[in-house]
C-alpha cells in the first residue's frame, strides 16, 4: 500500500471511531498528514510506509507542534526497516509513539488495550510498581522468594518496585506469581504519568534560520513581533508559523495573492477547525474577500495599523463572520 492509500485508510478508521478529521492535502514538504479530534483528545499524525524514513528534524517539529496545540504526536506506518510492525505493539521513533494501521484499528474500533512496547532488547511493559509492592507484601512474599520465582536478581526486584519497566516474559511471571494484573496500559490519546518510555529524547525545537524566510514572511513576522506575538516558525506545515501570545495561539499562514491563495486558506481552515485554534492568512496586494471558507484574510497594510494582539483577534473574528 502506498503512503497516500495509507492516509486514506487511517482517515476512515479515525472517522469510524468518532474523530473529526482534517481534509486530505498534497502540499509539500509535509510534517504531518492528519489532525484528528475526539472530545478533548487531539492527535497530530504523520504517516509513512517505512517508519525509519522519518528524520529527527521532522520528528522534532511534530513534537513541538503537538506541544503548542496541546495534542499527541503519532506516527503510523507498515514497516520498520525490512520487517513489518507487530500488531498491538507500540514502537518509538525520536520520542514519538509509533504503531501500525492494524494496531490503530484494534485500539480505536475494537477497544483492544495496548500494553507492549518495543525497545532495544525486546518487548516491554509498564509496571504498576505501587500495586506490585502492595500485592507482594499482602501475600507475604519476600524479595528473595519473589526473585527466585520470577528468575531475576533481588536488585532487579527492587528496581521493579522503584518504577522500572519489565520485559514481557518477566511481567508474565510476576502476574502468575501474584495472581493479578500489574501492567499499565499505554494511552495513545493522553500521556499518563507512568508512560515514561519516551522521556529521554531531546527537547522539541525548531531552528529555521531567519535568512531562509521569504521577504513577505520576514515583513509579516517582524510586524507580529512588534505587536507582541512570539513567532515559532514551522518548516513542514501548511502554515508558516505558530504565533503565540500568552495562552492564545494563531496558525499563521503567509502567502502572496495568487492562484494558490485559496488552496492554502482551505487547508489551514480545515486544520483550524479540528485543532480549535484560530487561523489567519496574511497576504499582500488587494483582496476581494475577507475570508475563504472561514479562514480570515488580512493584508499587510492592514496589519501595519494594528497596535496589539487583541486587535488582531478582533479583526480575525470579524473576518470569520463576514461572508463578503
Amino acid at each position: 500500500m502506498n503512503r497516500l492509500d495509507l492516509v486514506k485508510v487511517i482517515r476512515e478508521i479515525l472517522s469510524n471511531a468518532g474523530f473529526y478529521v482534517s481534509d486530505l492535502y498534497s502540499m509539500r514538504p509535509i510534517g504531518f498528514d492528519l489532525v484528528a479530534r475526539r472530545d478533548n483528545s487531539l492527535l497530530i499524525i504523520k504517516v509513512l510506509t517505512n517508519i525509519n524514513a522519518i528524520s529527527e528534524d521532522v520528528a522534532n517539529e511534530l513534537k513541538l507542534l503537538s506541544k503548542l496545540l496541546k495534542g499527541q504526536p503519532l506516527l503510523i506506518g507498515e514497516r520498520g526497516g525490512t520487517g513489518y510492525l507487530e500488531k498491538d505493539v507500540v514502537y518509538d521513533r525520536f520520542g514519538i509513539q509509533t504503531i501500525s494501521i492494524d494496531t490503530l484499528e484494534s485500539y480505536l474500533l475494537d477497544g483492544t488495550p495496548l500494553k507492549i512496547y518495543a525497545a532495544p532488547g525486546g518487548f516491554y511493559v509498564n509496571l504498576d510498581n505501587e500495586k506490585l509492592i502492595r500485592l507482594r507484601k499482602k501475600q507475604n512474599i519476600s524479595i528473595g522468594s519473589f526473585a527466585r520465582s520470577v528468575k531475576v536478581s533481588r536488585r532487579t526486584v527492587r528496581m521493579y518496585e522503584e518504577g522500572m519497566n519489565a520485559r514481557i516474559e518477566f511481567a508474565q511471571r510476576i502476574e502468575k506469581l501474584l495472581k493479578d494484573t500489574i501492567t499499565v496500559n499505554i494511552d495513545l490519546l493522553n500521556k499518563n504519568k507512568k508512560q515514561t518510555i519516551y522521556e529521554k529524547t531531546k527537547k522539541p525545537s525548531t531552528n529555521k534560520p531567519e535568512e531562509q524566510f521569504r521577504d513577505l514572511q520576514k515583513e509579516i513576522f517582524s510586524i507580529l513581533k512588534q505587536v507582541g506575538y512570539e513567532i515559532i516558525p514551522m518548516d513542514r506545515c501548511p502554515f508558516d508559523a505558530v504565533s503565540k501570545d500568552k495562552d492564545k495561539i494563531l496558525l499563521t499562514c503567509i502567502h502572496k495573492n495568487d492562484k494558490q491563495l485559496i488552496k492554502r486558506a482551505q487547508i489551514v481552515g480545515s486544520i483550524s477547525k479540528i485543532t480549535e485554534k484560530h487561523a489567519v492568512l496574511f497576504t499582500d496586494g488587494k483582496i476581494k474577500k475577507q475570508n475563504i471558507e472561514g479562514t480570515p484574510l488580512i493584508v499587510k497594510r492592514e496589519l501595519k495599523k494594528i497596535r496589539g494582539p487583541e486587535e488582531i483577534i478582533e479583526l480575525i473574528l470579524e473576518r470569520m463572520s463576514n461572508n463578503n
